[in-house]
């Protein structure tokens, strides 16, 4: 055969197998026989007509990727192949009543935070890790979450001690508020639908784990049965979460079962005396029934109001005086405050002296409106230190 020949007869064969090859199908385009399948799609009659459809795939999204996930507390989410990021203030929002509740306050107020969080998003092998007192993750209004502990020596349940509010959160000692147990007053606002039919997280762990809160509303989506020894479970995608405990004490993980990660920072002013020493505040058996911020010429004022109960109150004289009655706490600046110190020097267990500084209060704010003590004038008495 002449060489010319032999390349005419490839390209032939060549041209052959083109034709021959069947061409994908065409969303839209005309299609032979109903029910015929061709990868992804269908043949089917739309308007009369047979048609390839091709099947919709949604996209899986991780729902701590997703705006929808968070309360608007928290702005700035951003997500990477490697971390989700968020800011967040650390107050849970005008619609929940915060302090409310406790009767064990140490007089701390709620105030603006400016926290950055990073959160992994592949969380990282490690051996399973009991959590100290501290913070343990944050909750989806960005509040953050801490394990149930006081910060105590011997490690007691905020539960126990009376320290918590109705939503199961108060302020510590940088007037940082946070919960130390499920936030009950979170995930009744999110409701059922997003609980247990998105099984929506209501929090993220400090190793990057969603925390949801299964079985809340409805007690046949109770997964409290199948949680391992740290609270936590695989979905049917092999998810791993935690879930909080549904009943009382509302615990939220017993254990991390990944790595731990520093996941925030935060920066914030600390409110100072009129000598200018930074305020920790000092407990007081005190049953607080309300809790505001008022606006005064610039300056913010929280205030607390509530009942003494049985409360050492150190007397001007330096005499005790036993005292249950309504009672106000304030802080606007270090020029206007009424708080309770505990001394440096010694008086019984649980003493406290109440200090009243209203030397320039901001205009539009009024202490005498609150149910003040008469305020400590003997010699100083100093102030201790946590």
């Amino acid at each position: 055969m002449p060489a010319a020949w032999a390349h005419d007869d490839v390209q032939q064969q060549s041209r052959s197998a083109q034709i021959s090859k069947p061409s994908a199908p065409i969303s839209g385009a005309a299609c032979k026989k109903a029910g015929t399948k061709s990868g992804v799609f269908t043949c089917k009659k739309v308007k009369g007509k047979l048609v390839w459809v091709g099947a919709t795939v949604t996209p899986v999204v991780d729902p701590l990727c997703s705006a929808a996930t968070y309360t608007k507390q928290v702005s700035n989410l951003k997500c990477s192949n490697d971390s989700v990021t968020f800011s967040a203030n650390g107050l849970p929002g005008t619609a929940f009543t915060t302090m409310v509740g406790i009767t064990a306050t140490n007089q701390q107020y709620p105030r603006p935070h400016n926290y950055q969080f990073t959160f992994p998003r592949t969380p990282m092998a490690a051996s399973p890790t009991v959590p100290e007192a501290g913070p343990i993750g944050v909750a989806v209004n960005g509040v953050p979450l801490f394990s149930p502990w006081t910060q105590n020596v011997l490690l007691e349940h905020t539960l126990d001690s009376g320290e918590l509010d109705t939503c199961g959160g108060h302020a510590g000692r940088g007037d940082d508020y946070h919960y130390h147990i499920a936030p009950t007053c979170l995930i009744n606002s999110l409701g059922e639908k997003v609980i247990e039919d998105t099984k929506s997280p209501i929090g993220i762990a400090n190793d990057g784990n969603p925390i949801r809160a299964l079985g809340w509303f409805r007690a046949s989506n109770s997964v409290e049965g199948q949680l391992d020894s740290c609270r936590g479970m695989r979905d049917a995608s092999g998810k791993y979460f935690y879930n909080v405990l549904t009943s009382s004490k509302w615990d939220i993980l017993n254990c991390f079962t990944n790595k731990v990660v520093n996941t925030s920072r935060d920066s914030w002013t600390s409110r100072k005396d009129s000598s200018g020493n930074v305020i920790t505040g000092a407990k007081v058996a005190m049953t607080i029934t309300s809790m505001t911020n008022v606006e005064a010429s610039g300056t913010t004022c929280s205030v607390m109001q509530g009942t003494l109960r049985n409360q050492q109150v150190i007397q001007s004289d330096q005499s005790v005086k036993t005292i249950s009655s309504p009672v106000g706490i304030f802080y606007c600046d270090p020029a206007c405050y009424g708080e309770f110190f505990e001394p440096t020097a010694k008086f019984p267990g649980g003493s406290a002296y109440y200090e009243l500084v209203t030397t320039r209060c901001p205009s539009g704010f009024n202490p005498a409106s609150l149910p003040l003590l008469t305020g400590y004038s003997g010699a100083s008495l100093g102030k201790r230190q946590p």
